[in-house]
């Protein structure tokens, strides 16, 4: 059985909240299909925690708010530290966000809700990360902390990117 310590062929998948958890997504959004192989470290949901359960859909330029950015920073601080110590063990990391997230996007996230009354409303995905990942990708550059990441449940798997 090879240790903790070893440098072996060892990676840990660093999965966003809803991956592991569908529940915490907004009502109506399907799950999304990803079964991560190997040791996981699930991320906190921050839209669930900040907005609650009865949450609607929300897009990146309404969380895209100094005290929202905060909250982020205050709940991957432990995460970002844990991340650190693995690295310099030697385990890869692999992040994981989802696709079209206003949170958790890694490559794409969403845009467009101008505010005001409740409404159905329309909005983009567009190219760029979503507001936790993109703190939890900041602060891990930061330490230099070597990882990878990517994302799953795009538009086109008929997942529902948002959270």
């Amino acid at each position: 059985m090879e240790e903790l310590g070893d440098k072996g062929d060892k990676e840990v998948t660093v999965v966003a909240h809803c991956l592991q958890n569908p529940h915490t997504r907004v009502r109506g959004l399907r799950p999304v299909g990803f079964r991560p192989a190997g040791p996981v470290v699930q991320l906190p949901c921050p839209e669930f925690l900040y907005l609650g359960p009865e949450r609607w859909a929300v897009t990146r330029n309404q969380l895209d708010v100094p005290e929202f950015r905060r909250f982020c920073r205050s709940l991957l601080t432990p995460f970002a530290d844990l991340l650190e110590m693995l690295d310099r063990q030697g385990v890869r990391l692999h992040i994981v966000g989802v696709a079209g997230s206003p949170s958790c996007g890694v490559q794409t996230t969403s845009s467009g809700y101008a505010g005001g009354r409740v409404r159905e409303c329309e909005h983009a995905h567009v190219c760029g990360r979503g507001v936790f990942m993109e703190e939890l990708q900041s602060e891990l550059e930061r330490r230099g902390v070597a990882f990878r990441a990517d994302e799953v449940g795009s538009r086109k798997e008929g997942t529902g990117g948002d959270s």
